[in-house]
């Protein structure tokens, strides 16, 4: 079967090839030309020539996601969103997950440097800086979820000192008295942010303890051990914030498991959890933005692979995946 070119879309559309081109690649046109452009592509089935973009820009057609856990849903759902943009613009994604491990992390490296990719959006495992190679490369590169510390690297975040804010100022609302929280490692931004956040909730309310504060491994056994911890403690906490959503599932678990009927503890959490839907007393989930989160990484990354020089991005988005501004209070809980 005949395939339709760029050129032929353009016509039908009544724009240039260079405007089409811009679409596909995720580059701003005005919005009238971008519709024009979109269904002259859906109706003739047009899709551009990998290979001989390949050719002419000695790059893969592939860009790399690197993130830390594939099992986790809140990834899941931001892969989909930057493989949704990516595949409209004719690259694929490719999944790389590292499991928070430098040298995993190093290893994929490597790999989008020998096979020529021409970006990479990635969730580093702490500071980012195993994927300063690529930047000096001049290859771009987005951060999701947490920084890379280099001025070259765009990023985009949750607002997760927000949702944690949310998720604590809750638990005091439903009349909990003593709030814990299950964070994630120390080293993670995100299990920072989200401790400040508690912290800050509770020395508003009363004042926050250092037992309250667990440090884990955001995973539903990390979130079993924590419980565990909290409640065996000489006062244990009435209320507990878990940081993330897989901490949250360890946690409910093991309350089952110690016979504790729902509300008995009231239990907020940082993003939905995964399949489950149906409510419960005593619970709280706060939705992160996962797929906009891909998307605007996605897009991001096609702007600098398309030559954008402009200075690096730092774009937060709220629970409904709109743009807000970046907080300004530090990631690091104070002492308690």
């Amino acid at each position: 079967m005949r395939m339709a070119t760029i050129y032929e879309v353009a016509a039908h559309a009544g724009v240039s090839p260079a405007t089409v081109s811009r679409v596909m690649n995720g580059t701003a046109v005005r919005p009238e030309l971008e519709t024009r452009v979109r269904e002259a592509i859906a109706l003739l089935e047009y899709r551009p020539s990998r290979r001989a973009r390949s050719l002419r820009t000695n790059q893969s057609e592939m860009i790399a996601l690197v993130i830390p856990d594939i099992q986790n849903p809140f990834f899941t759902a931001l892969a989909r969103g930057a493989e949704h943009v990516m595949r409209q613009a004719g690259y694929s994604l490719v999944l790389c997950n590292t499991d928070d491990n430098p040298d995993y992390e190093a290893s994929y490296v490597q790999v989008i440097h020998d096979e020529r990719m021409p970006g990479a959006i990635v969730a580093p495992s702490t500071t980012g800086t195993t994927f300063l190679p690529l930047l000096d490369e001049g290859r771009p590169v987005v951060a999701v979820d947490r920084h890379i510390e280099d001025p070259r690297a765009d990023a985009v975040m949750a607002d997760n000192f927000a949702g944690a804010v949310e998720a604590t100022q809750w638990q005091f609302d439903q009349g909990s008295t003593r709030v814990a929280c299950i964070t994630g490692p120390p080293q993670v931004e995100t299990a920072r942010a989200r401790a400040h956040a508690w912290h800050e909730v509770c020395a508003r309310n009363g004042g926050a303890l250092d037992e309250y504060l667990v440090w884990t491994d955001f995973q539903p056994g990390g979130g079993a051990d924590a419980l565990d911890y909290l409640l065996d403690l000489p006062i244990p906490p009435n209320g507990i914030v878990a940081a993330n959503n897989l901490t949250a599932v360890g946690m409910l678990g093991a309350m089952v498991r110690r016979g504790i009927n729902p509300g008995e503890i009231t239990v907020s959490a940082c993003e939905m959890l995964p399949y489950f839907s149906m409510p419960l007393p005593g619970l709280l989930t706060v939705p992160l933005p996962a797929r906009a989160i891909g998307e605007h990484a996605a897009r991001l990354l096609l702007a600098r692979i398309e030559g954008d020089t402009s200075p690096a991005k730092n774009v937060v988005l709220n629970s409904e995946g709109e743009v807000v501004p970046a907080p300004s209070h530090s990631a690091t809980p104070p002492a308690t």
